[in-house]
């Protein structure tokens, strides 16, 4: 496993199927993690249930949804990072299959703001501690077949278009903003979410397994 112990690295959404492995493998790296998530029940068991492995866990519980979430997210951070080397988001939201006549302004708001816009939020909050001379990595999951537009994936698509054109944007000012930005194609994606819903897990070990190797090269 790779020594990862001068790495400062930030983790949202880290309570999901994925999150979980994922804080685990960079646990036994020895990296300074930052753990969030919208529920602290799970961002405290998800450190506790590290902590043998690793002693420079901090949890951060809030919901992206909140102002709350952006009045703490700054402080919260800088406070334990003078600079983030990696950026991981894993946050994301999906309401089921829907026609998207169907789907209610309150969902499609919700998708918008959780798969989208949050993160442009979170980049614009936390800018000042992300490249400069040490460049940021910052890593989103995507599904190409959702992000092009799919029947029933409704605003659940269209925010994966939005995040796909929100990387392009990045990567054109990477010399300005000093961040290295990168789509991991997650073919799971889509079922994943839906499995959520009915409080299983779609994703097979195997699976997960591969997405967690994507993620590490890219560190």
């Amino acid at each position: 496993m790779e020594d990862l112990s001068q790495k400062n690295i930030i983790i949202f959404g880290a309570t999901g199927f994925i999150g979980q492995y994922l804080t685990t493998t960079l646990a036994n790296t020895g990296a300074k993690l930052i753990i969030h998530g919208k529920s602290d029940k799970k961002v405290k068991e998800l450190s506790r249930s590290n902590s043998s492995r690793n002693k420079n866990i901090i949890s951060f519980c809030s919901d992206v949804l909140s102002e709350k979430f952006y009045l703490e997210l700054y402080k919260t951070v800088s406070s334990h990072f003078n600079h983030i080397d990696v950026m991981i988001n894993l946050i994301g939201k999906f309401n089921g299959l829907k026609s998207i006549t169907d789907l209610s302004h309150r969902d499609w708001n919700d998708h918008m703001e959780i798969n989208f816009s949050c993160y442009w939020r979170i980049i614009k909050e936390l800018n000042s501690i992300m490249g400069g001379k040490r460049k940021t990595k910052v890593i989103f999951l995507t599904n190409k077949k959702i992000e092009k537009g799919k029947a029933y994936h409704h605003s659940f698509g269209l925010s994966k278009s939005c995040l796909c054109s929100l990387v392009n944007t990045l990567n054109d000012e990477k010399k300005k903003l000093g961040m290295e930005t990168t789509l991991i194609e997650i073919e799971q994606l889509n079922i994943g979410m839906t499995s959520l819903l009915r409080g299983q897990n779609a994703f097979k070990e195997k699976d997960i397994d591969t997405t967690i190797q994507k993620i590490m090269k890219k560190l």
